[in-house]
């Protein structure tokens, strides 16, 4: 598969150290797109969903901080400071407004930022995150940070290649060649050759975790207060998931709650997407990106 939409551009990179990839647009008239990674990714995670979406609108695929060609900018990893960098990037390309789309906790970074930036967002989408957090679970006190965080520890590596394509690959899916190749292109950058043998993150376990640390003082709640502008928040209902920790379930109830919290605000459309898993834009890249371009109409008002 040929992702031909950024070529063979180079990064451009802001002053701040944010590294991103932009492709202009077919209609000069339509709204950017800013794409937002989730924990340990890279803005090529968004390329089978960039295939789908096309080049009618401008896209804007982003290496969050300590993630990809970003992983040199200064540590600081807190939700509202990587949302401010996001907004050096808009600057630097003289966008007023642009749907900020996320996925996990890119979508915490998406939230953040249509909250506190409303004047340069048109819309928000919130894919599988950003509405709930590992704080909603902590504030519940039925786990301890340190529990959670040893929960949320991820395999150091090395890993091979059949190891990842397996990850990523689950036979369930049953996705063709075609896709498989799509969705191990658009992982390749989030690894690395390791010092001795196989393949680690380009994160790095130490920056994963102090990206995590960071995560864990985003409470979302107050910014889904703030929000006015048009959002879309889509819950992905894995119905294969797994209960058999109690951080599992907590973490379903966290996503159960998302429904109360948005209740009665007109600006924001909650879907719940059954038979998704987390990573749905990998594996439904067609129908993220019909509502990636469904949020990034121009409309005069409301969701529809």
């Amino acid at each position: 598969m040929n992702y031909s939409l950024f070529g063979d551009s180079p990064f451009s990179v802001t002053d701040t150290g944010m590294a991103f990839r932009y492709a202009p647009a077919r209609n000069l008239d339509s709204v950017p797109i800013v794409l937002l990674h989730g924990l340990s990714q890279q803005g090529d995670y968004w390329l089978p969903v960039i295939e789908s979406l096309g080049l009618e609108n401008a896209i804007i695929s982003i290496d969050l901080n300590g993630h990809g060609e970003s992983r040199r900018m200064e540590s600081d990893y807190r939700v509202p400071t990587v949302s401010g960098d996001c907004l050096s990037v808009l600057d630097q390309l003289k966008i007023e407004q642009a749907c900020i789309v996320g996925h996990s906790w890119g979508a915490s970074v998406a939230l953040n930022f249509a909250a506190n930036f409303a004047d340069r967002t048109h819309s928000a989408v919130l894919v599988d995150g950003g509405a709930f957090t590992p704080a909603n679970i902590l504030d519940r006190g039925s786990i301890s940070r340190e529990r959670l965080r040893v929960e949320l520890t991820p395999p150091e590596g090395p890993f091979t290649e059949s190891e990842l394509r397996a990850h990523y690959l689950p036979q369930e899916l049953s996705l063709s060649i075609e896709q498989q190749d799509r969705v191990m292109q658009a992982i390749d950058r989030t690894y690395q050759s390791a010092p001795s043998a196989g393949l680690v993150t380009t994160i790095g376990i130490q920056r994963h975790m102090a990206v995590l640390d960071s995560f864990f003082d985003y409470n979302p709640d107050s910014d889904l207060e703030l929000i006015t502008v048009p959002g879309w928040i889509l819950v992905a209902c894995d119905l294969n998931a797994s209960t058999g920790i109690d951080t599992l379930d907590e973490w379903a109830r966290a996503k159960q709650d998302a429904d109360s919290k948005v209740q009665g605000k007109t600006n924001i459309a909650l879907q719940h997407w059954y038979g998704a898993v987390h990573d749905v834009p990998l594996y439904w890249p067609g129908r993220v990106a019909r509502l990636i371009a469904h949020a990034a109409q121009r409309r005069g008002g409301g969701l529809m």
